[in-house]
């Protein structure tokens, strides 16, 4: 009888690690979809579709199951950043989906056919409106950092504008949102944090180099400068922010913040992806796998233990998240520029080669 129960024991275990190892990511490709010309966005999901946009100012929305079409946008320019998904709008139980070009034109579709809800267009004669990145939501609000200096603030329901926050030099990062206030990173160095009702600095920090999009991740503020270092800030009595640790790379760092099994995850302008202990900034590890610039944001996966990465040198590298050990790489066949994501087993990312794909 004993013998038995061990048998069994002992299949139900070899059961279990079978399945456990069939559910692990494969690096197989479940499809790739064709767009007109190189993907040069990063990829947003919702639960049933995949959104990226092209150098041409098309945006398509894909099924994530299949890969196949299900409508896309003809724009003005280039689509830059990552497409903005708002799915918690009480007046729109389909959806929206914001995204920016690089002309300045502001867009607000239908997540569900993608029909134009509203459109705020540059203004031609007054020029600096250029886009460089996407746009950030909160209180009904769209952020956005435009090419003359300003964050502006935008209704979501018709696109008009609010108020705007004028910066010390330049913006070209994404801002963050969380509850009544924006986390702004500038060209300058200069971390800000903005009231979201009115468009005032309240507080902020710095760096020696460019900050880019911060990241919020419980009531901490993660955020990276092209000086290569990594800052934590504590914002949980936002009139008393402390900074709680600063670490340094050593490379310009050129990704925001992935944050996951208690590591912050990023890239640098010289080929480099460093792991930092979430808790106090120490550098857990460092792969240079000399790719050129990482500048899209990284992805994870917590069940498989794994950090990947798009270089400008067209190739996808996945690595150990807690080694820093490099895996297996994927090869395109021009530039991966934009933010790649990682949701229910599948890794999704587009390349300047034309192709967004779908591995699991």
């Amino acid at each position: 009888m004993f013998v038995r129960k061990f048998l069994a024991l002992i299949i139900l275990i070899l059961i279990l690690m079978f399945a456990v190892k069939a559910d692990a990511w494969r690096g197989e490709v479940a499809w790739s979809f064709k767009a007109e010309s190189g993907i040069s966005s990063g990829v947003a999901f919702s639960e049933n579709l995949i959104l990226a946009g092209d150098e041409n100012g098309k945006l398509y929305a894909v099924y994530r199951a299949s890969g196949n079409l299900a409508w896309s946008y003809l724009g003005t320019n280039s689509v830059v950043g990552t497409p903005l998904i708002i799915q918690d709008d009480k007046d729109d139980a389909s959806g929206k989906v914001i995204f920016n070009q690089a002309d300045g034109t502001i867009t607000c579709l239908n997540l569900d056919d993608g029909s134009v809800n509203w459109q705020n267009a540059p203004d031609v004669s007054g020029g600096g409106e250029a886009l460089s990145d996407g746009a950030a939501f909160g209180n009904n609000k769209i952020y956005v950092c435009k090419g003359d200096n300003k964050l502006q603030a935008y209704d979501l329901h018709d696109g008009s504008a609010e108020w705007s926050y004028s910066s010390e030099q330049g913006l070209s990062a994404a801002p963050a949102c969380k509850d009544n206030f924006i986390f702004l990173g500038e060209l300058s160095g200069k971390f800000s944090i903005i009231d979201n009702i009115f468009g005032k600095r309240i507080g902020g920090g710095g760096a020696g180099g460019a900050v880019n999009t911060p990241k919020v991740y419980a009531n901490k503020i993660y955020f990276s400068s092209w000086d290569g270092s990594v800052h934590c800030v504590d914002i949980k009595d936002i009139k008393n922010i402390k900074t709680l640790w600063t670490a340094n790379i050593g490379d310009p760092v050129s990704t925001s913040p992935e944050i996951k099994l208690n590591k912050i995850f990023v890239g640098t302008a010289r080929g480099k992806i460093a792991a930092l202990n979430l808790k106090d900034g120490k550098i857990l590890w460092q792969l240079d796998t000399q790719a050129g610039a990482f500048t899209g944001k990284l992805a994870s996966s917590s069940a498989d233990n794994l950090v990947f990465a798009g270089g400008s040198d067209g190739v996808l590298y996945i690595i150990d998240a807690e080694t820093g050990k490099l895996n297996a790489t994927f090869k395109t066949d021009k530039s991966i520029i934009g933010d790649i994501a990682f949701s229910s087993g599948v890794l999704y990312f587009g390349s300047s080669d034309g192709n967004l794909y779908a591995i699991f």
